[in-house]
């Protein structure tokens, strides 16, 4: 086993030192995307530089002089953190990526609860007024249902437009997420004045929508009283039932969505720091940032 030892020892180095290099020079790369090939030369060229600085130091540290051995291992010192920089620089931008995903994801979710909760209040408006529709005039009913169809596609059409706005509101954070970063990188300050120079235009837009769904529910009641007071005489409109059963059928429909959004949630990698997060009570970003911390200590000098 002693024999087989040195060169057991060799590869595990070669291994750590090659894994340190790779994962530096990329990180590196990524920190200064505007020159990627030039930076990965760069990189490349500085850890070959620094593992034949080590070896010499190692060789010839008792016959170089003082300034030497100064230079030499201050070099050293500084290739190691500039190493380590760029190994902090690409796990940071891989978890960045990552955490984009489940961020989007997240609010799929939530624009689709929200899709859910306003079916359940028509579920609940149509239940609550079952009996409106039982003695009413055809002719009648159909004159008041136009009536508030007309109202329902031009509110809805507002709506549209509104939530397209949103759309490229979004779209602008998304593809700033989506843009390379890392340690060095400002895009975080740009996403914070992004979503703030977008905070009185969405907060506008909430308001609007707000008072627009407030309306169609005010003009649908209105429509519901209307049908109360037709005659008795005619025959019932839909049933209760015929009324919601899309409607179920649609948050069916939302809820198996939501479900393949924690499905894909899932499948990432952020759900085991999620958990760790919440046992330190720590935010996700502060957990994986020590997690990264920790591992680029031992990385490099390990090496």
């Amino acid at each position: 086993m002693s024999k087989w030892f040195p060169f057991m020892l060799f590869c595990v180095a070669v291994l750590i030192a090659g894994n340190a290099a790779y994962f530096s020079v990329k990180g590196i790369g990524l920190l200064f995307a505007g020159s990627f090939i030039p930076v990965i030369i760069m990189a490349s060229s500085l850890e070959i530089g620094k593992l034949f600085a080590v070896s010499f130091l190692y060789r010839k540290w008792y016959e170089m002089k003082l300034f030497m051995k100064t230079y030499l291992s201050v070099a050293s010192l500084l290739l190691m953190i500039i190493t380590s920089l760029g190994i902090f620089g690409f796990l940071s931008d891989a978890y960045q990526d990552t955490k984009t995903k489940v961020d989007l994801y997240e609010s799929k979710i939530m624009s689709t609860q929200n899709e859910i909760d306003n079916i359940n209040k028509q579920i609940n408006t149509i239940e609550n007024a079952r009996d409106a529709v039982d003695t009413k005039t055809s002719d009648t009913i159909e004159t008041y249902k136009k009536i508030y169809e007309d109202f329902e596609k031009r509110t809805n059409s507002r709506i549209d437009s509104l939530n397209a706005r949103l759309a490229v509101l979004d779209k602008q954070v998304t593809d700033l997420q989506s843009e390379p970063g890392g340690l060095f990188n400002s895009k975080a300050s740009k996403l914070a004045k992004l979503k703030e120079e977008q905070k009185l235009e969405r907060q506008s837009i909430a308001d609007e929508m707000s008072e627009l769904n407030d309306q169609l529910t005010a003009e649908y009641q209105k429509y519901l009283d209307k049908i109360d007071n037709l005659s008795q005489d005619t025959k019932s409109n839909l049933t209760t039932q015929e009324q919601t059963e899309p409607l179920y059928e649609s948050i069916r429909a939302k809820e198996e969505t939501i479900s393949e959004y924690k499905g894909l949630i899932s499948d990432t990698d952020i759900g085991s720091f999620k958990f760790i997060a919440r046992s330190f009570d720590v935010e996700t970003d502060t957990a994986v940032k020590w997690f990264i911390i920790m591992i680029v200590i031992v990385f490099d000098p390990l090496a």
